[in-house]
């Protein structure tokens, strides 16, 4: 696996850099074996891929490999003049025609006149046959990107331009019936030109490709590295096409890669939208078409099966991950960044989690700690919805739990003008506000309907609702069936969009003077259902020298265990520490 080099000033990797400063894909000397190599001087094994956010290479000759990132920062929360990208001249596609590249297309089971509906060019550059997938712009015959491919068996491909939107421009057959609601999407042209092969003399299909492959990093635990978010912007900008449809057909490869997009795709597109197709065997589309025909292969598009979600399945829809946990055991939930709650809970996405306590006791400190420790752990971004903040003011907390330093003028040692800036770029990286300070009343499917924005658009992975009783309701009936109800459609959210919701909740009646008891779940307002429908339910406690989290529901035993801790709090940054000695190897200062 093709792993990030920490130092990007290396000189092997400047001198990558200066070399390939286009975009596109292309073999090159080796600066690190070709200095010594006393065979095949002329040799060009360094494979070098720029796709304009980062430069992928390999060396065939002595095996180096790596990964260097031209943008440092995750993409950001919001657009700024700085960050939008430039306007592109329109490439004007001319050229000689190529029979080849018919012929090498025909091999493949794909018609000319399939390819051209769908946007290809099949063209004569450099008198080598080649496939121009084209990005149209508004002017007649030009592009705005156009992605090039050999067609002569060597895999090469290069961009003029890059693109952030699907690939496939749709021509329907106006005498055939048009399949209504329904988007197939594949990983690469070719299998996109495929499946609209096997239904050309079907049905009309809308039929996309993604412009940019499975991603190049996958985390530990065959999740999209969060530091590939950047790669999903075709997703947000072809919203619309998505907006009303009802089924979502993933064709993506049959590998590691190919699985990680559908299981990305799926969280940021709803996975109760979406399916997967079976290549029964074989590694994608095109190679089911030149194996199996066009029959089989729409066969198995039409039949593609739901992407798992609670529904009603045998257990040989679930073979693959009952076999994964079999051969890697329990699954492991991520560090909250305090070793001490790491021993009552991990963090899961999927899942919901209800936080209650008393007011002022901590709840909502807590839960930043934790975001800002995941954030800077493992790149996960948050989107908050605190009806209790004004966004600002949540930042200004935000700053000083990730600098350990106070931000107001008269508290010492005050975070510098740098400090600040540097708080401000990591919190516009990792945060997303929904702001409900202007009024209004906000109601539960307006919250999860921006964070589902939110997922599709920069791929946050935890959604904080704080606090419940905030949110309006016109539900007719008993208190405790409005929350259950909500309860279920925030379950359900998580499951479809595999996010983490931590749900803040305040328990029914205040602490009278001397009687302040830790609440759990049952004592939360309103219904039973805030203890029997959350997956982990935590109460934050401020007691006398410290401040206490206890752990009162555990639905899985591998991820939570009912118990406590004792935290202290730092009021002048806002951190939460070890109450004891805990040797501590998170770096606060990253």
């Amino acid at each position: 696996m093709l792993s990030q080099q920490k130092n990007n000033n290396s000189e092997l990797e400047i001198t990558i850099h200066n070399l390939i400063r286009d975009v596109g894909q292309k073999k090159i000397l080796c600066p690190s074996c070709q200095p010594t190599r006393s065979k095949n001087k002329t040799d060009k094994p360094l494979s070098v891929n720029n796709d304009g956010s980062k430069i992928v290479y390999y060396c065939h000759h002595c095996g180096i490999e790596g990964m260097i990132n031209l943008e440092r920062k995750i993409i950001p929360m919001r657009e700024t003049p700085q960050n939008k990208a430039k306007q592109s001249k329109p490439i004007d596609i001319t050229g000689k025609n190529s029979n080849e590249a018919e012929k090498w297309l025909a091999k493949r089971g794909i018609s000319v006149k399939t390819a051209t509906s769908l946007g290809a060019v099949l063209l004569e550059k450099n008198n080598k046959p080649v496939i121009g997938f084209t990005y149209e712009s508004t002017e007649p015959n030009k592009y705005e990107a156009v992605k090039w491919r050999s067609a002569n068996g060597s895999k090469q491909f290069w961009w003029e331009n890059t693109a952030n939107r699907l690939w496939g421009n749709q021509v329907h057959n106006e005498s055939l019936e048009t399949i209504v609601d329904t988007i197939v999407l594949s990983e690469g042209e070719m299998d996109a030109l495929a499946i609209k092969e096997s239904f050309s003399d079907f049905a009309n299909i809308e039929v996309y490709s993604v412009p940019n492959g499975a991603p190049a990093k996958i985390s530990s635990d065959s999740k999209i590295d969060p530091s590939e978010d950047g790669r999903f912007k075709y997703v947000w900008n072809e919203r619309e096409k998505f907006k009303n449809c009802k089924r979502i057909v993933l064709a993506t490869d049959a590998d590691t890669a190919g699985d990680v997009l559908a299981d990305e795709l799926s969280r940021r597109l709803n996975k109760a939208k979406c399916f997967r197709v079976d290549f029964k065997g074989y590694k994608d589309a095109n190679e089911l078409l030149i194996n199996k025909g066009a029959e089989e292969l729409r066969n198995q598009v039409i039949n593609a099966e739901p992407i798992p979600l609670h529904g009603l399945n045998n257990i040989e829809f679930y073979a693959d991950e009952f076999q994964s946990l079999y051969e890697q055991g329990k699954p492991k939930g991520v560090s909250t960044g305090i070793q001490s709650v790491d021993e009552l809970f991990t963090l899961q996405t999927g899942y919901l989690n209800v936080v209650t306590g008393y007011p002022g006791d901590g709840k909502s400190a807590f839960l930043d700690q934790i975001i800002v420790n995941v954030g800077k752990l493992y790149g996960w971004k948050t989107c908050y919805c605190s009806f209790e903040k004004p966004p600002s003011l949540h930042a200004v907390q935000l700053a000083q739990i990730l600098t350990g330093k106070p931000f107001f003028e008269g508290q010492n040692p005050r975070m510098s003008q740098e400090e600040k800036d540097y708080a401000k770029d990591w919190i516009n990286d990792h945060i997303l506000f929904q702001d409900y300070m202007d009024g209004g009343m906000p109601t539960i499917e307006a919250i999860l309907e921006k964070g589902a924005s939110a997922v599709m658009r920069y791929g946050v992975r935890i959604l904080v609702i704080d606090p419940f009783n905030f949110i309006h309701t016109e539900h007719k009936g008993l208190e405790s069936d409005m929350v259950s109800d909500m309860l279920t459609k925030v379950q359900l959210f998580c499951k479809s969009h595999d996010i983490l919701c931590f749900f803040v909740a305040h328990p029914t009646k205040p602490a009278e003077r001397g009687k302040k008891n830790v609440v759990t779940g049952v004592d939360v307002a309103k219904s039973m259902a805030w203890f029997s429908k959350a997956d982990l339910g935590l109460t934050v406690y401020r007691g006398e020298d410290s401040v206490e989290i206890h752990t009162w529901k555990a639905r899985w035993g591998w991820q939570a265990k009912v118990g406590k801790t004792s935290l202290t709090f730092n009021p002048l940054n806002g951190r939460y520490e070890e109450a004891e000695e805990i040797e501590d190897d998170f770096d606060w200062e990253i």
